[in-house]
């Protein structure tokens, strides 16, 4: 009797384990859904897109950031959750469109959190961010100029987080837009390093501060806010 009670207990404990492979009912952005759509979708559907996917749309977060090449947001993940979900499972009702990721198919576990997500969807149309993690660390940017001339100053940046979570967002300065002199987007940001150059053609002399907005998917402002870009000041831009 002793030994089958050990052999009932070991038995249980594989069913309970069983379950910690099943996908979160309420899958938060950055914890469950951000890791999926890093490791399968984010390598062509970010800023630029490579390959055929759409322009208008990026993976890589969860809001719409806006970008220096169009002066105006691009729509992020939350508000596409229902076609990300309609788009990783082939369906007899829309037998034309391509499954996603092309080429492979996405484990029962992702396919599970990406549908939860999306079945999460309110009557704005956008899936929530979530809690997210408690302990969550701030993104860290580094910004060096590399050459400047007078038409233009080039920069190289690092994007880092602690916790390894993918960040994106946008650097703002001055810039012209039409006639007007006016602090907006001057570079765009993303997770890793590289380079950008900002044009000085009819930008006066003046210290002008430079200011990332970074996402690393954190829900900064609670369930209700909307604003969840971190801000950070990255000195100034001085031009004699």
């Amino acid at each position: 009797m002793r030994a089958l009670a050990i052999i009932t207990s070991i038995g249980s404990l594989g069913l309970a384990a069983c379950g910690l492979d099943d996908p979160p009912v309420q899958p938060s952005w950055q914890l469950d859904v951000m890791p999926v759509l890093a490791a399968n979708c984010v390598r062509c559907h970010t800023y630029p897109t490579l390959g055929f996917a759409a322009p208008g749309l990026r993976l890589d977060s969860y809001d719409p950031v806006e970008v220096v090449e169009f002066d105006a947001p691009i729509d992020g993940a939350a508000h596409n959750a229902t076609l990300i979900a309609q788009r990783i499972q082939y369906s007899k009702y829309r037998p034309n469109l391509t499954v996603m990721p092309p080429g492979r198919e996405l484990g029962d576990y992702e396919i599970g959190v990406l549908r939860n997500w999306a079945g999460l969807v309110d009557g704005s149309m956008k899936a929530p961010r979530g809690a997210g993690r408690s302990d969550n660390h701030a993104p860290e940017l580094t910004l060096t100029e590399l050459a400047r001339d007078a038409t233009y100053v080039v920069y190289g940046y690092e994007v880092s987080d602690a916790d390894r979570d993918l960040v994106v967002g946008n650097l703002r300065g001055p810039r012209r837009k039409g006639n007007q002199l006016v602090t907006g987007v001057i570079a765009d940001l993303i997770s890793g390093r590289g380079t950008f150059a900002v044009s000085l053609v009819d930008i006066p002399a003046g210290s002008y501060e430079l200011t990332a907005r970074l996402d690393d998917g954190a829900d900064i402002d609670g369930p209700d806010g909307t604003d969840d870009f971190i801000e950070i000041s990255t000195g100034m831009l001085v031009l004699p």
